[in-house]
């Protein structure tokens, strides 16, 4: 026998085939103590021994050094031993300390008297790596389709719900065992009411790498409507059976804020024309009034063009504050100065121009503030003149000034028509009025341009109203030191 012709074993044709020529078998043979008696060319050649390295040393040596503490070599021995073979699939150990992952089998041979233990082992190590990357691969996609906010489902051909995400199952409140049961054509006519969906995946399935888009307003359950944008995808199978991947894409904040525009420029197109048309009249009556000499309402028509006009550019100023504002290029002014002398002087200018109100100045007069005092008159003028604009008849305007915390916070409150509460969240917003207030004057931004003169002042804004009893509007700035060189200037 090669490598140790003193072994005396009968019939041993079939060995020696394995042990000599075999290319793909790795083969050793052990004594029943563990100790390594031979090693075939094969055994060598996956695994960087030479063959002084191997025989008359225990076997266990090729094993993990977990696998040894788990007293697994011994294990394997006294089975082949005791009942004749084994199989085993584990890590040995190559010269340079890799460690392969191996199927082995182990099998009792020789006569009564002279027993040894043969293990063939089969280098898996590649198919292993192939079969733990398809894992990894599927437990990645598995993570992926988990954290993913869009719904995403797998059908079959019958419409059965092969995969479904988390996402699918909280959006249309089912559990992940239940998604994989339900009929998904009885389940999508609940809201797929003119079978749109339906025709996309069939229309899918019978096509080749086809993919789909459509929208639609789904109302799951007793939630709120969603808008959704779903994709439709055929999968090709190696098996040729037709899967359709499926996902729901959540637009609804994309077409709120297209609807959003369109009001908005409908809107401001509204605000914009009709005094534009004023003037428009008001030049066309002019011109009449000179082809005819007549003069007497010659004043009149000019003055309601200049209003008009004054009219116009108020408008279109408001929206250039905006934009201005949006883009990020308001920077503040910042000064020192007497916080209630300067609310003092926004009291009394909006006092001039309306007379006929009562507005009650009161609170902490002994406040420095670092801040925009401009832009602050503007966000005080804007929060009187809406308080004015929708007193209801109701004549008297109260200002308070307060300290809270590190912060000086200003209210102005009316007794005027007030907000209802469901619009209460949206007043600060671009371009909003409530729809009791709809024909006043104006684009809506007051309080909205408020907001980002406070905000950019690191403060906050908030409004407190009861409808019919009036409404409280608030700002908060937090106190904070000028630099060193505008130290002490007001």
């Amino acid at each position: 026998m090669a490598g140790n012709p003193g072994l005396k074993l009968s019939s041993l044709d079939y060995y020696h085939a394995l042990f000599n020529t075999s290319k793909t078998n790795a083969v050793l043979l052990i004594a029943p103590n563990g100790i390594i008696l031979d090693v075939n060319r094969a055994f060598l050649f996956y695994f960087g021994y030479d063959r002084n390295d191997l025989i008359g040393r225990d076997f266990s040596m090729l094993y993990t050094e977990d696998d040894r503490k788990k007293d697994l070599p011994y294990r394997e021995l006294r089975m082949v031993l005791d009942g004749g073979q084994s199989a085993d699939h584990n890590y040995l150990v190559n010269k340079n300390q890799v460690q392969t992952w191996v199927s082995g089998e182990s099998l009792l041979t020789g006569s009564e008297d002279e027993k040894y233990i043969l293990k063939i082992i089969q280098n898996v190590h590649t198919q292993k790596e192939s079969d733990y990357s398809i894992i990894r691969l599927n437990n990645f996609n598995e993570n992926i389709l988990g954290t993913i906010e869009d719904a995403v489902i797998v059908l079959d051909k019958d419409l059965k719900v092969l995969k479904a995400n988390r996402s699918f199952c909280r959006i249309f409140n089912v559990s992940a065992e239940q998604a994989t049961n339900i009929d998904f054509q009885a389940f999508i006519n609940i809201f797929d009411v003119n079978s749109e969906l339906y025709n996309v995946i069939i229309n899918t399935l019978r096509s080749k790498f086809c993919i789909n888009r459509l929208q639609l307003n789904l109302k799951v359950g007793d939630k709120e409507r969603r808008t959704y944008d779903i994709s439709c995808t055929r999968l090709t199978e190696a098996d040729e059976q037709s899967r359709v991947l499926l996902i729901f894409h959540d637009v609804t904040a994309q077409k709120l804020m297209e609807l959003q525009r369109e009001d908005i420029l409908n809107f401001v197109a509204h605000e914009l024309r009709t005094p534009l048309t004023n003037v428009i009249l008001s030049i066309g009556m002019i011109e009449e009034m000179l082809k005819e000499k007549v003069f007497d309402e010659f004043a009149g028509f000019i003055d309601r063009a200049k209003n008009n006009a004054q009219r116009l550019k108020k408008l279109i100023n408001e929206l250039y504050k905006s934009t201005k504002l949006i883009s990020g290029n308001f920077d503040p002014e910042n000064a020192v100065f007497d916080f209630p002398a300067m609310v003092e002087e926004a009291v009394q200018s909006v006092r001039q121009a309306h007379p006929q109100f009562d507005i009650i100045l009161e609170g902490d007069s002994n406040i420095s503030l670092f801040a925009d005092r401009d832009k602050l008159i503007q966000v005080i003028t804007n929060y009187l003149t809406n308080a004015i604009k929708y007193s209801g008849g109701n004549n008297r305007v109260h200002v308070r000034i307060t300290r809270e915390d590190n912060s000086v916070v200003l209210c102005v409150s009316d007794q005027g028509k007030g907000i209802p509460a469901r619009e209460l969240p949206y007043i600060f917003n671009r371009f909003y009025r409530a729809k009791k207030t709809k024909d006043l004057e104006g684009l809506g931004l007051g309080l909205f341009l408020s907001r980002q003169i406070i905000e950019a002042h690191n403060g906050r804004t908030w409004a407190e109203s009861e409808e019919g009893k009036g409404s409280a509007f608030y700002f908060s700035i937090p106190f904070s030191q000028p630099p060193s060189d505008q130290a002490g200037r007001s």
